[in-house]
Protein backbone atom coordinates (compact mmCIF):
# COMPACT_ATOMS: atom_id res chain seq x y z
CA UNK A 1 0.00 0.00 0.00
CA UNK A 2 2.67 2.05 0.86
CA UNK A 3 4.60 1.21 -2.20
CA UNK A 4 1.39 2.19 -4.48
CA UNK A 5 0.75 5.74 -2.66
CA UNK A 6 4.72 6.52 -3.13
CA UNK A 7 4.58 5.24 -7.09
CA UNK A 8 1.54 7.60 -7.67
CA UNK A 9 2.79 10.32 -6.16
CA UNK A 10 6.18 10.16 -8.06
CA UNK A 11 3.89 9.88 -11.39
CA UNK A 12 1.48 13.04 -10.34
CA UNK A 13 4.53 14.91 -10.15
CA UNK A 14 6.29 13.70 -13.51
CA UNK A 15 2.91 14.14 -15.34
CA UNK A 16 2.74 17.86 -14.20
CA UNK A 17 6.15 19.22 -13.65
CA UNK A 18 5.53 22.00 -15.70
CA UNK A 19 2.57 23.09 -12.76
CA UNK A 20 4.10 22.46 -10.01
CA UNK A 21 6.91 23.79 -8.19
CA UNK A 22 9.49 21.95 -7.10
CA UNK A 23 8.87 23.18 -3.18
CA UNK A 24 5.25 21.55 -3.89
CA UNK A 25 6.53 18.47 -5.50
CA UNK A 26 9.03 17.99 -2.19
CA UNK A 27 5.87 18.69 -0.15
CA UNK A 28 4.33 15.73 -1.85
CA UNK A 29 6.69 13.55 -1.78
CA UNK A 30 7.20 13.93 2.22
CA UNK A 31 3.93 13.36 2.86
CA UNK A 32 3.55 10.10 1.01
CA UNK A 33 6.87 8.67 2.49
CA UNK A 34 5.06 9.54 5.92
CA UNK A 35 1.80 7.67 4.45
CA UNK A 36 3.67 4.17 5.01
CA UNK A 37 4.96 4.98 8.33
CA UNK A 38 1.66 5.61 9.62
CA UNK A 39 0.30 2.74 7.56
CA UNK A 40 2.77 0.68 9.54
CA UNK A 41 1.84 1.95 12.63
CA UNK A 42 -1.88 1.48 12.29
CA UNK A 43 -1.71 -1.98 11.43
CA UNK A 44 0.67 -2.34 14.36
CA UNK A 45 -2.16 -1.15 16.76
CA UNK A 46 -4.77 -2.75 15.68
CA UNK A 47 -3.08 -5.96 15.83
CA UNK A 48 -2.23 -5.14 19.40
CA UNK A 49 -6.03 -4.05 20.10
CA UNK A 50 -7.38 -7.37 18.73
CA UNK A 51 -4.91 -9.47 21.34
CA UNK A 52 -6.13 -7.26 24.15
CA UNK A 53 -9.62 -7.95 22.69
CA UNK A 54 -8.70 -11.61 23.02
CA UNK A 55 -8.06 -11.40 27.10
CA UNK A 56 -11.32 -9.52 27.33
CA UNK A 57 -13.54 -12.30 25.50
CA UNK A 58 -11.85 -15.26 28.20
CA UNK A 59 -12.83 -12.59 30.91
CA UNK A 60 -16.15 -12.80 29.81
CA UNK A 61 -16.40 -16.34 29.29
CA UNK A 62 -15.06 -16.89 32.54
CA UNK A 63 -17.46 -14.37 33.91
CA UNK A 64 -20.58 -16.06 32.44
CA UNK A 65 -19.32 -20.00 33.12
CA UNK A 66 -20.82 -22.12 35.68
CA UNK A 67 -19.37 -21.67 38.70
CA UNK A 68 -18.47 -23.75 41.20
CA UNK A 69 -20.49 -25.01 44.71
CA UNK A 70 -20.10 -22.60 47.82
CA UNK A 71 -16.81 -22.65 49.67
CA UNK A 72 -18.71 -22.72 52.31
CA UNK A 73 -22.24 -24.09 53.85
CA UNK A 74 -24.11 -23.64 56.65
CA UNK A 75 -23.65 -25.89 59.25
CA UNK A 76 -20.26 -26.89 58.78
CA UNK A 77 -19.29 -30.61 59.12
CA UNK A 78 -17.53 -31.33 62.57
CA UNK A 79 -14.09 -30.93 62.79
CA UNK A 80 -13.32 -34.41 63.06
CA UNK A 81 -14.99 -34.95 59.75
CA UNK A 82 -14.65 -37.54 58.76
CA UNK A 83 -13.49 -39.58 61.75
CA UNK A 84 -13.84 -42.69 60.30
CA UNK A 85 -13.75 -43.01 56.87
CA UNK A 86 -16.77 -45.29 55.63
CA UNK A 87 -17.50 -44.27 52.07
CA UNK A 88 -20.47 -45.19 50.42
CA UNK A 89 -21.42 -44.06 46.85
CA UNK A 90 -24.99 -44.24 45.86
CA UNK A 91 -26.05 -44.86 41.83
CA UNK A 92 -23.58 -42.37 41.21
CA UNK A 93 -23.88 -40.81 38.01
CA UNK A 94 -21.49 -38.13 35.66
CA UNK A 95 -21.22 -36.72 32.69
CA UNK A 96 -19.10 -33.95 31.68
CA UNK A 97 -21.63 -31.63 29.97
CA UNK A 98 -25.11 -32.24 29.45
CA UNK A 99 -24.80 -33.04 25.88
CA UNK A 100 -22.91 -35.91 26.68
CA UNK A 101 -22.86 -39.64 27.40
CA UNK A 102 -22.30 -40.12 31.13
CA UNK A 103 -18.86 -41.22 32.39
CA UNK A 104 -19.99 -43.25 35.06
CA UNK A 105 -23.34 -45.31 35.14
CA UNK A 106 -24.99 -44.83 38.33
CA UNK A 107 -22.49 -47.22 40.25
CA UNK A 108 -22.95 -48.00 43.62
CA UNK A 109 -20.47 -49.68 46.31
CA UNK A 110 -19.11 -48.89 49.82
CA UNK A 111 -15.81 -48.82 51.46
CA UNK A 112 -15.25 -49.67 55.24
CA UNK A 113 -13.29 -47.26 57.63
CA UNK A 114 -9.38 -48.20 57.38
CA UNK A 115 -10.43 -50.22 54.30
CA UNK A 116 -7.98 -50.40 51.64
CA UNK A 117 -9.30 -50.05 48.00
CA UNK A 118 -7.84 -50.76 44.51
CA UNK A 119 -9.77 -49.54 41.57
CA UNK A 120 -8.70 -51.06 38.03
CA UNK A 121 -9.33 -50.67 34.37
CA UNK A 122 -9.67 -50.35 30.83
CA UNK A 123 -8.33 -46.53 29.79
CA UNK A 124 -11.43 -45.17 29.73
CA UNK A 125 -13.40 -47.06 32.11
CA UNK A 126 -14.22 -43.90 34.54
CA UNK A 127 -11.16 -44.18 37.35
CA UNK A 128 -10.04 -40.50 37.38
CA UNK A 129 -13.58 -39.62 36.81
CA UNK A 130 -14.52 -41.39 40.35
CA UNK A 131 -11.59 -39.62 42.06
CA UNK A 132 -12.48 -35.81 40.67
CA UNK A 133 -16.35 -36.69 42.04
CA UNK A 134 -15.06 -37.16 45.55
CA UNK A 135 -13.47 -33.63 45.50
CA UNK A 136 -16.72 -32.09 43.48
CA UNK A 137 -14.21 -31.20 40.71
CA UNK A 138 -16.72 -32.78 38.80
CA UNK A 139 -20.30 -32.55 40.19
CA UNK A 140 -22.80 -35.77 39.78
CA UNK A 141 -25.96 -35.29 37.54
CA UNK A 142 -27.58 -38.25 39.86
CA UNK A 143 -27.02 -40.50 43.26
CA UNK A 144 -24.86 -39.56 46.03
CA UNK A 145 -21.42 -40.17 48.12
CA UNK A 146 -21.65 -40.47 51.54
CA UNK A 147 -18.88 -39.90 53.79
CA UNK A 148 -19.13 -40.74 57.63
CA UNK A 149 -22.95 -40.68 56.58
CA UNK A 150 -22.66 -36.85 55.08
CA UNK A 151 -23.58 -36.25 51.87
CA UNK A 152 -20.61 -34.21 50.35
CA UNK A 153 -23.02 -32.00 48.36
CA UNK A 154 -23.89 -30.60 51.64
CA UNK A 155 -20.40 -29.51 52.26
CA UNK A 156 -18.63 -26.28 51.40
CA UNK A 157 -15.61 -26.41 48.79
CA UNK A 158 -13.22 -26.05 51.31
CA UNK A 159 -14.14 -28.09 54.04
CA UNK A 160 -14.39 -31.32 51.59
CA UNK A 161 -10.89 -30.72 49.43
CA UNK A 162 -9.12 -29.85 52.87
CA UNK A 163 -10.53 -32.68 55.03
CA UNK A 164 -9.30 -35.18 52.24
CA UNK A 165 -5.85 -36.20 50.57
CA UNK A 166 -5.04 -36.81 46.52
CA UNK A 167 -1.95 -37.67 45.61
CA UNK A 168 -1.63 -37.51 41.68
CA UNK A 169 0.35 -39.76 39.40
CA UNK A 170 2.65 -36.11 38.56
CA UNK A 171 3.60 -34.62 41.82
CA UNK A 172 3.30 -31.04 42.37
CA UNK A 173 5.78 -28.56 43.57
CA UNK A 174 5.87 -25.13 43.17
CA UNK A 175 8.97 -23.01 43.34
CA UNK A 176 10.56 -21.90 46.54
CA UNK A 177 11.44 -23.52 49.77
CA UNK A 178 10.79 -27.44 50.73
CA UNK A 179 9.32 -26.65 53.35
CA UNK A 180 6.69 -24.56 51.87
CA UNK A 181 6.00 -26.96 49.43
CA UNK A 182 5.51 -29.81 52.56
CA UNK A 183 3.35 -26.82 54.77
CA UNK A 184 2.50 -24.26 52.71
CA UNK A 185 0.44 -22.42 55.74
CA UNK A 186 3.20 -22.59 58.31
CA UNK A 187 0.89 -24.63 60.66
CA UNK A 188 3.42 -27.56 61.70
CA UNK A 189 6.72 -27.66 63.56
CA UNK A 190 10.06 -28.57 62.18
CA UNK A 191 10.22 -31.58 63.75
CA UNK A 192 6.76 -32.85 62.40
CA UNK A 193 8.10 -31.67 58.97
CA UNK A 194 11.60 -33.89 59.47
CA UNK A 195 9.85 -36.95 60.83
CA UNK A 196 7.42 -36.82 57.90
CA UNK A 197 10.31 -37.21 55.47
CA UNK A 198 12.11 -39.86 57.83
CA UNK A 199 8.66 -41.75 57.60
CA UNK A 200 8.59 -41.83 53.99
CA UNK A 201 12.38 -42.97 53.63
CA UNK A 202 13.85 -39.62 52.28
CA UNK A 203 16.11 -39.45 56.02
CA UNK A 204 17.59 -41.86 57.62
CA UNK A 205 16.64 -42.97 61.18
CA UNK A 206 18.15 -44.59 63.78
CA UNK A 207 16.44 -47.93 63.47
CA UNK A 208 16.71 -47.80 59.42
CA UNK A 209 19.65 -45.70 58.86
CA UNK A 210 18.98 -46.81 54.93
CA UNK A 211 17.65 -44.00 52.42
CA UNK A 212 15.64 -44.97 49.44
CA UNK A 213 17.88 -43.98 46.97
CA UNK A 214 16.55 -43.63 43.22
CA UNK A 215 19.45 -43.65 40.07
CA UNK A 216 19.95 -40.27 39.33
CA UNK A 217 22.30 -37.79 38.17
CA UNK A 218 20.77 -34.83 40.47
CA UNK A 219 22.58 -33.71 43.71
CA UNK A 220 19.79 -32.52 46.47
CA UNK A 221 19.21 -31.26 50.37
CA UNK A 222 18.35 -35.56 50.52
CA UNK A 223 22.15 -36.05 49.28
CA UNK A 224 24.77 -37.00 52.13
CA UNK A 225 22.62 -36.47 55.29
CA UNK A 226 23.92 -39.52 56.99
CA UNK A 227 23.15 -38.11 60.90
CA UNK A 228 20.88 -40.46 62.41
CA UNK A 229 19.51 -37.52 65.34
CA UNK A 230 18.42 -34.16 64.02
CA UNK A 231 20.57 -30.94 64.49
CA UNK A 232 19.37 -27.48 64.26
CA UNK A 233 22.05 -27.21 60.82
CA UNK A 234 19.82 -30.03 59.22
CA UNK A 235 16.68 -28.59 60.00
CA UNK A 236 18.03 -25.02 58.62
CA UNK A 237 19.13 -27.20 55.89
CA UNK A 238 15.72 -28.74 54.93
CA UNK A 239 14.09 -24.82 55.75
CA UNK A 240 15.85 -23.22 53.41
CA UNK A 241 16.70 -25.85 50.51
CA UNK A 242 15.27 -24.77 47.31
CA UNK A 243 12.85 -26.58 45.04
CA UNK A 244 12.88 -25.35 41.17
CA UNK A 245 9.73 -25.39 39.34
CA UNK A 246 8.16 -28.34 39.23
CA UNK A 247 11.08 -29.98 41.36
CA UNK A 248 12.92 -30.44 38.59
CA UNK A 249 15.77 -30.45 40.75
CA UNK A 250 14.51 -33.88 42.20
CA UNK A 251 13.91 -37.35 41.10
CA UNK A 252 10.49 -38.35 40.02
CA UNK A 253 10.74 -40.59 43.29
CA UNK A 254 11.84 -38.54 45.73
CA UNK A 255 9.01 -35.99 43.83
CA UNK A 256 6.09 -38.45 44.81
CA UNK A 257 8.21 -39.59 48.35
CA UNK A 258 7.59 -35.60 49.15
CA UNK A 259 3.89 -35.96 47.89
CA UNK A 260 3.53 -38.94 50.34
CA UNK A 261 5.18 -36.71 53.29
CA UNK A 262 2.48 -33.99 52.67
CA UNK A 263 -0.24 -36.03 52.72
CA UNK A 264 1.51 -37.58 56.46
CA UNK A 265 1.54 -34.16 57.84
CA UNK A 266 -1.90 -33.09 56.72
CA UNK A 267 -3.46 -36.27 58.17
CA UNK A 268 -6.37 -37.01 56.60
CA UNK A 269 -8.42 -40.11 57.33
CA UNK A 270 -9.16 -40.39 53.65
CA UNK A 271 -6.11 -40.81 50.76
CA UNK A 272 -6.83 -41.15 47.40
CA UNK A 273 -3.98 -41.80 44.88
CA UNK A 274 -4.26 -41.70 41.23
CA UNK A 275 -1.46 -43.52 39.45
CA UNK A 276 0.64 -41.97 41.58
CA UNK A 277 3.19 -45.03 41.53
CA UNK A 278 2.56 -45.25 37.21
CA UNK A 279 5.61 -43.14 36.22
CA UNK A 280 8.01 -44.50 39.25
CA UNK A 281 10.41 -48.24 38.97
CA UNK A 282 9.48 -50.97 40.80
CA UNK A 283 11.93 -50.07 43.39
CA UNK A 284 10.44 -47.08 44.40
CA UNK A 285 6.93 -47.99 43.85
CA UNK A 286 7.97 -50.92 46.41
CA UNK A 287 9.18 -48.52 48.81
CA UNK A 288 6.08 -46.47 48.28
CA UNK A 289 3.47 -49.03 49.11
CA UNK A 290 5.70 -50.22 52.28
CA UNK A 291 5.14 -46.65 53.57
CA UNK A 292 1.28 -47.25 52.59
CA UNK A 293 0.92 -50.00 54.31
CA UNK A 294 2.88 -48.87 57.82
CA UNK A 295 1.80 -45.28 57.58
CA UNK A 296 -1.38 -45.14 56.49
CA UNK A 297 -2.86 -48.41 58.59
CA UNK A 298 -5.52 -46.05 60.54
CA UNK A 299 -6.35 -44.59 56.92
CA UNK A 300 -9.25 -45.27 54.36
CA UNK A 301 -7.61 -45.56 51.08
CA UNK A 302 -8.79 -45.69 47.50
CA UNK A 303 -6.06 -46.46 45.17
CA UNK A 304 -6.52 -46.07 41.29
CA UNK A 305 -3.76 -47.94 39.67
CA UNK A 306 -2.74 -49.71 36.23
CA UNK A 307 -0.07 -51.37 37.63
CA UNK A 308 -1.59 -54.62 39.02
CA UNK A 309 1.22 -55.34 41.72
CA UNK A 310 0.09 -52.21 43.38
CA UNK A 311 -3.23 -53.00 44.59
CA UNK A 312 -2.60 -56.68 44.50
CA UNK A 313 -2.49 -56.76 48.41
CA UNK A 314 -5.50 -54.45 49.10
CA UNK A 315 -8.24 -55.22 51.39
CA UNK A 316 -10.50 -55.05 48.19
CA UNK A 317 -10.28 -54.67 44.09
CA UNK A 318 -12.87 -52.42 42.29
CA UNK A 319 -13.21 -53.14 38.35
CA UNK A 320 -14.70 -50.49 35.83
CA UNK A 321 -15.40 -51.39 32.73
CA UNK A 322 -17.06 -48.51 30.49
CA UNK A 323 -18.40 -46.65 33.59
CA UNK A 324 -19.83 -49.63 35.14
CA UNK A 325 -18.97 -51.77 38.42
CA UNK A 326 -17.67 -54.99 36.38
CA UNK A 327 -16.44 -56.80 39.45
CA UNK A 328 -15.95 -56.17 43.26
CA UNK A 329 -14.13 -58.36 45.91
CA UNK A 330 -11.23 -59.62 47.27
CA UNK A 331 -8.36 -59.42 44.99
CA UNK A 332 -7.85 -63.78 46.04
CA UNK A 333 -11.22 -64.15 45.44
CA UNK A 334 -11.35 -62.69 41.76
CA UNK A 335 -7.76 -63.63 40.68
CA UNK A 336 -9.00 -67.14 41.53
CA UNK A 337 -12.02 -66.97 39.35
CA UNK A 338 -10.74 -67.85 35.65
CA UNK A 339 -14.58 -66.30 34.11
CA UNK A 340 -13.36 -62.99 35.81
CA UNK A 341 -11.78 -59.61 34.30
CA UNK A 342 -9.68 -59.40 36.78
CA UNK A 343 -8.36 -62.70 36.64
CA UNK A 344 -7.95 -61.70 32.64
CA UNK A 345 -6.02 -58.59 33.23
CA UNK A 346 -3.67 -60.54 35.75
CA UNK A 347 -2.82 -63.01 32.60
CA UNK A 348 -2.49 -60.26 30.01
CA UNK A 349 -0.06 -58.64 32.25
CA UNK A 350 2.76 -60.96 32.09
CA UNK A 351 3.12 -60.85 35.91
CA UNK A 352 0.53 -63.67 37.63
CA UNK A 353 2.21 -65.98 39.35
CA UNK A 354 3.21 -62.70 41.12
CA UNK A 355 0.55 -61.57 41.56
CA UNK A 356 -1.41 -64.60 42.81
CA UNK A 357 1.33 -65.21 45.45
CA UNK A 358 0.95 -61.19 46.66
CA UNK A 359 -2.94 -62.21 46.76
CA UNK A 360 -2.63 -65.29 48.63
CA UNK A 361 0.09 -63.36 50.85
CA UNK A 362 -2.69 -61.02 51.56
CA UNK A 363 -5.64 -63.12 51.75
CA UNK A 364 -4.14 -65.69 54.19
CA UNK A 365 -7.29 -65.72 56.38
CA UNK A 366 -10.24 -66.13 53.69
CA UNK A 367 -7.51 -69.36 52.40
CA UNK A 368 -7.23 -70.47 56.07
CA UNK A 369 -11.36 -69.99 56.23
CA UNK A 370 -11.96 -71.44 53.19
Amino acid sequence: MGALVLFGAGLFILLNLDTISSSFAGFIMYFALNFTTCMFWTVQRYTSLELALNGVERVVEYSEGPEEAPEIIEPRPPASWPAEGRIEVQDLEVRYAAELDPVLHKISFDIRSQEKLGVVGRTGSGKSTLALSFFRFVEATNGRILIDDIDIVNVGLEDLRSRLTIIPQDPTLFSGTLRSNLDPFDQYEDGEIFESLRRVHLLPSASDPNVVETETVNANVFRNLETPVPSVDIFDNLCRAQVNEGGKNFSQGQRQLLCLARALLKRSKIVLMDEATASVDFTTDEAIQKTIQTEFVNCTILCIAHRLLTVIEYDRILVLDHGQIAEFGSPYTLISDPTSQFHAMCRKSGEFEALMAAAKRGARDEIVVA
